[in-house]
């Protein structure tokens, strides 16, 4: 396929970086500036503890048994042998940084899907874009790209750079403050590069259990005259209530429920286990429920793109 095909798509996520560059810019720099000034901070006011803590353990070895599970964990802290007998712990670091980023991240992708469809509606900038030769199927499957996997790249990138500088300011911290010794190169850039490919593979797992869900945002989005938010959950929870008084059942709230816990419980599993990623993709593509949900989502873009060819007067 010829380059200059894509570059109407490339032009249209630019559109979208700057209208959102507030949210999707601006906002992964705050959740690092933060998380920078915790580490900071953590360090800075728990050397005392930490140091006084392992001077008294080191004086009285047996008080390692009231750590139960965690006792052969300081126990390698003590003797400085950290790394070697608990590889994990890089991970666990890796992990605990990309947890507020993901969190945020969840927030900010909605809170942009509800407002794609309806803010130019809104303000009435919408006549103006359709002035323009883009169709609307591009339109709406562009800002659902952008929402579900573009934008979301950002905030993965800035995760792994500040993950990146936290686990070396880790390392040298416990290195020059508690003696332990540093773990090898191959084994630090290893787990970085695992751990990067867990985070990218389970995100995009993520995005196609949840994808249903995005799908149902940006229809919202398309219909709404006031409050897509309202629109997006007051209709489901409606149904839902309707449905286990009249029908007393609950299946709605099971189709619901369904892709969320799965999409969820694959972006933990891909930070526990970053290693089991490619297996987690073959558990995926074989859930019935998973390719359902495709379907769904596939329906609820079609009718996003119907209200926006012929919806756009509030």
């Amino acid at each position: 396929m010829n380059l200059t095909q894509w570059r109407p798509v490339w032009m249209q996520c630019q559109r979208e970086f700057w209208e959102s560059r507030g949210t999707f810019l601006r906002t992964p720099l705050w959740v690092a500036a933060v998380i920078a000034a915790l580490m900071v901070m953590g360090m800075i006011t728990g050397n005392i503890e930490l140091n006084a803590a392992l001077n008294e353990l080191r004086g009285a070895p047996e008080n390692l048994q009231k750590f139960e599970d965690g006792a052969d964990l300081v126990g390698a802290l003590m003797s400085g042998d950290l790394f070697s007998t608990h590889p994990q712990v890089l991970r666990a670091a890796l992990a605990a940084i990309a947890i507020p980023f993901i969190l945020t991240l969840l927030l900010v992708s909605q809170v942009y899907l509800l407002g794609s469809l309806y803010s130019d509606r809104r303000d009435k900038s919408i006549l103006f874009w359709k002035s323009l030769p883009v169709s609307e199927t591009r339109v709406v499957l562009t800002k659902l790209a952008f929402g579900a996997l573009v934008g979301p790249g950002i905030f993965i990138g800035a995760s792994l750079l500040v993950g990146l500088l936290h686990l070396l300011m880790l390392l040298g911290y416990i290195s020059w403050q508690l003696g332990v010794d540093l773990p090898d190169m191959g084994s630090l850039i290893g787990t970085f590069l695992g751990h990067s490919l867990a985070l990218v593979s389970g995100w995009l797992q993520f995005s196609l259990w949840f994808l249903p869900l995005w799908a149902w945002l940006m229809l919202a989005s398309a219909y709404a005259k006031k409050s897509p938010f309202l629109v997006a959950f007051g209709v489901p929870a409606v149904a839902m209530v309707l449905e286990l008084w009249i029908l007393r059942s609950v299946e709605l709230w099971q189709a619901v429920w369904v892709p969320t816990h799965r999409s969820f419980e694959g972006l933990v599993r891909a930070q526990a286990q970053p290693e089991a990623w490619l297996s987690q993709w073959g558990e995926t593509l074989s859930e019935p429920a998973f390719w359902a949900g495709l379907v769904v989502a596939a329906v609820f873009t079609v009718g996003a793109i119907w209200l926006r060819n012929y919806r756009y007067e509030l």
